[in-house]
């Protein structure tokens, strides 16, 4: 096995931003209570399908989604809540995992709410890599060996899965970035689904250094397809950070909701393992620009011009993640109090839209509070 990783402590930024010691804890509990046990019809995402399954629902698209299901056993596992973790795990390797055929050991990206059949089988790879860092996480947690071995499995899955006609890993073997698809033919990459935290912990748990690599890989990658102004990442680019449109998404080399995420996985790898100074340099220029163009949108072209059709006003999402952002900034630094203010001030997603907003919401609260602990 490799050597622990050396962790640095995160900050409670609320704190810092001039709130009481227990203000986090009171917005993570409020978070928890409306999305997962919260009114079915306006508030609630989290539903159970039996004594021992439950699920997410992109209530905005009726569906289940692989990405639901990582985040909300994410958010299980960092809160303490074994039983709605282990009801999500249940469910998710009845329903959501392929247990045979060409994907077999990764989850299927959407699934139905009737009768909880596959849509599509086939992988959306951040989910597979919130799977993972559930589920190191929940083994820590609860001191439970057998999601540690779930995880090492899946771990090995996507950096080593035996090529079928269809189906590889989810690392590129030649160049080290995650795929935007394991499917063969989807030779580019998602911005968002870089998660260099998420790989030490993987090295870390599996003895494989070569999780390192793929670690520094992705910050180089990073770099390249940020803008060099605003910071800005493309929803979709290729391996050399061109920015990629796609037919079924033409806006999708632009900033907008899959990019909202980079800030925050640049974030977790600066603030808790000091990954790369260049991930702080670059959450700063992240930052800067939405500070300079408040109220700012969702959505824009990576160089701070107009997204192709109106974008959005600032989104819950959004705002968390920018929030989330500041951990990698020093004590007293000017740029972490109005971003955790807007964080603060906002109430928990709801109705029609809110299951990604949510999540986000959430997994930014706890970011910002200090209280990912991978």
């Amino acid at each position: 096995m490799s050597t622990m990783l050396q962790r640095y402590p995160t900050r409670d930024l609320f704190v810092e931003a001039g709130y009481g010691p227990n203000f986090a804890d009171q917005l993570i509990q409020n978070a928890y209570s409306k999305l997962f046990e919260g009114d079915p019809i306006d508030e609630r995402i989290y539903f159970e399908a039996s004594d021992s399954m439950a699920y997410i629902i992109d209530i905005g698209h009726d569906e289940i989604r692989s990405e639901g299901m990582s985040y909300g056993m994410f958010l299980a596992a960092l809160t303490d809540h074994e039983e709605t973790f282990d009801k999500l795990w249940n469910f998710t390797k009845r329903f959501i995992r392929n247990n045979d055929g060409p994907h077999k050991g990764y989850f299927s990206w959407q699934v139905s709410t009737t009768d909880f059949s596959m849509i599509d089988p086939g992988s959306a790879p951040d989910s597979e890599e919130y799977f993972a860092a559930a589920l190191l996480i929940a083994a820590q947690r609860f001191n439970r060996d057998d999601l540690r071995r779930d995880a090492v499995q899946l771990i090995t899955d996507i950096k080593y899965k035996a090529p079928s006609d269809l189906v590889g890993p989810i690392i590129n073997p030649e160049n080290k970035l995650v795929k935007f698809s394991p499917v063969y033919g989807n030779e580019f990459t998602d911005p968002s689904y870089h998660t260099m935290a998420f790989y030490r912990m993987f090295a870390e748990a599996t003895g494989d250094n070569s999780w390192f690599e793929v670690a520094q890989a992705s910050i180089d990658f990073l770099q390249k397809t940020a803008h060099p102004v605003t910071g800005l990442c493309p929803d979709y680019s290729e391996y050399d950070g061109t920015p990629k449109a796609m037919p079924w998404f033409p806006e999708s080399n632009n900033f907008s909701g899959d990019a909202w995420r980079v800030a925050l996985n640049l974030s977790l790898d600066y603030s808790i393992f000091r990954g790369d100074e260049r991930e702080k340099e670059l959450c700063e220029r992240i930052l800067k620009f939405f500070l300079n163009c408040d109220p700012y949108l969702s959505d824009y072209a990576i160089d701070g011009g107009p997204y192709p059709h109106q974008g959005r006003n600032a989104t819950p999402g959004l705002i968390a993640m920018n929030a989330a952002a500041t951990q990698v900034l020093p004590t007293n630094d000017p740029l972490i109090t109005p971003f955790v203010k807007k964080l603060a001030a906002l109430s928990v997603p709801y109705r029609f839209w809110r299951y990604y907003d949510g999540m986000l919401y959430m997994i930014g609260l706890l970011a910002t509070a200090g209280k990912i602990t991978l």
